[in-house]
């Protein structure tokens, strides 16, 4: 009878350190998740900052050549690193994009007289 006991009582055990694995386990691939798009967001976003400020100049005095060349090699190589993040994710079922950000201001509707 102890002995059955015994074994229930390792059962439960080795049932909840399993679990708690799976736990650390589901914890560390979120994080993973996380890390891996903050980090995607952050080269993204310099890329897109630089895209930018060229962008801004078009609809001032213009891009010189190189400036054309250098908005067009930025601009290839946003695609080109969003397109290896999706193959690197393909199939995981984890969207790595970095959020939106959220809308900072409530839009109040105006007293009608």
């Amino acid at each position: 009878m102890n002995d059955h006991i015994r074994q229930v009582g390792q059962s439960i055990m080795g049932a909840v350190q399993e679990s708690n694995r799976q736990v650390l386990n589901d914890h560390g691939d979120d994080q993973h998740r996380k890390g891996f798009s903050r980090a995607a967001s952050i080269s993204l976003r310099l890329v897109q900052d630089e895209i930018d400020v060229l962008k801004e100049q078009m609809t001032g005095p213009g891009l010189s050549k190189s400036e054309q060349a250098l908005y067009a090699h930025l601009d290839e190589l946003k695609s080109k690193i969003e397109s290896d993040f999706d193959r690197y994710w393909r199939g995981s079922g984890i969207d790595w994009r970095p959020r939106k950000p959220v809308v900072n201001a409530v839009a109040r509707q105006t007293e009608e007289s």
